[in-house]
C-alpha cells in the first residue's frame, strides 16, 4: 500500500543514489527532473483521493456481503437541507450531515431538526475555504474545533467523524486528525451533483457504483437533489437495499 512516509523515504533515498552517481557518471539532469515528477504525482495521486490512505485511514466503505448502504450529504445546513430532510422522513431512513461551521450561524434550528429526526451530524470543518490544505497541523486543530463546539452549542455533541473538505488529505490534517480522534470518512460512491447539471446522469452514476456496504456521497446545497433522493431511496427499495446509519455501517460512535 503506498503511504506518504514510506514514499518519502525511498524517493530520498533514490536522490541520494543518484547524487552519488552523479558525482562518478555524470548523471543527467532529465533524470533529476523525472524523479522529481514520479514523486509529485503520486503526492498528488494520495493527497487528492481520499480512499488511497495515503496520508490517514478512511472509512470509504465496509466489506459485508449484506445489501446495506449509508447515506452522507456535505456541505450543509443550507436552506434546501430541509427538503432532504423531508425526503429521508419520507422513507424512513437515516443519514449523516457533515457540516461546515461557519453555515451554522442562523441555521441553528436545521441542525436541531438533523438530530432530533435522528440523523448524525459530522464534522466538515469550520472555513471549507479554497486554502483549508495548507493550513498547519495546529490550524487544522483550531479551525475544526471551532466547527466540533458550534456543533455542540446546538445539540450538545461532538462528532467523531470528519470528512475533509473536497476529499483532500496533507501530513499535518493527518496528525490533527490523530491528535482530536477523529474518524476521518470518506465515499466509495460520489455523486458529483455539484458538477453533473443533469439529475439523470446523476441518479445512473449511483446506480452503476452500488454495492454492499457503500457511503454515498451527495450534498444537501444542490437544488433540487431531494428529487434525485428520492430516486436513489425507490431504486434501492427495489434492490432490496437497507439504508442504515453511518455509525451502525462502520460499527464506530458518531459522538465523543
Amino acid at each position: 500500500m503506498l503511504r506518504h512516509r514510506n514514499i518519502l523515504i525511498l524517493f530520498q533515498i533514490i536522490f541520494v543514489a543518484l547524487i552519488l552517481l552523479d558525482i562518478r557518471y555524470n548523471v543527467s539532469w532529465i533524470i533529476y527532473v523525472l524523479t522529481f515528477l514520479i514523486f509529485s504525482l503520486i503526492e498528488f495521486y494520495g493527497a487528492y483521493f481520499i480512499h488511497s490512505n495515503f496520508h490517514l485511514t478512511a472509512v470509504c466503505k465496509t466489506e459485508t456481503a449484506e445489501k446495506i448502504i449509508a447515506l452522507s450529504f456535505d456541505d450543509g445546513p443550507v436552506d434546501e437541507t430541509e427538503k432532504v430532510l423531508k425526503v429521508l422522513k419520507e422513507f424512513d431512513v437515516k443519514a449523516t450531515f457533515f457540516c461546515i461551521g461557519q453555515r451554522i450561524a442562523g441555521k441553528e434550528t436545521i441542525l436541531e431538526k438533523i438530530n432530533s429526526e435522528g440523523h448524525l451530524i459530522g464534522n466538515h470543518s469550520y472555513s471549507h475555504s479554497f486554502f483549508f490544505d495548507f493550513k498547519t497541523k495546529s490550524a487544522f486543530i483550531k479551525d475544526l474545533e471551532l466547527c466540533n463546539n458550534l456543533v455542540f452549542k446546538v445539540i450538545q455533541k461532538k462528532p467523531n467523524f470528519f470528512r475533509p473538505p473536497y476529499g483532500v488529505t496533507t501530513p499535518a490534517l493527518s496528525r490533527a486528525t490523530k491528535t482530536m480522534n477523529f474518524d476521518v470518512i470518506g465515499w466509495n460512491i460520489r455523486s458529483l451533483d455539484t458538477s453533473i447539471q443533469n439529475k439523470e446522469t446523476v441518479l445512473q452514476r449511483i446506480k452503476d457504483r452500488l454495492q454492499p456496504g457503500s457511503i454515498l456521497l451527495m450534498h444537501d446545497t444542490v437544488t433540487g437533489i431531494d428529487l434525485v433522493l428520492k430516486q436513489v431511496l425507490i431504486h434501492l427499495k427495489e434492490q432490496n437495499y437497507r439504508v442504515v446509519p453511518l455509525d451502525q455501517l462502520i460499527q464506530k460512535k458518531a459522538y465523543a
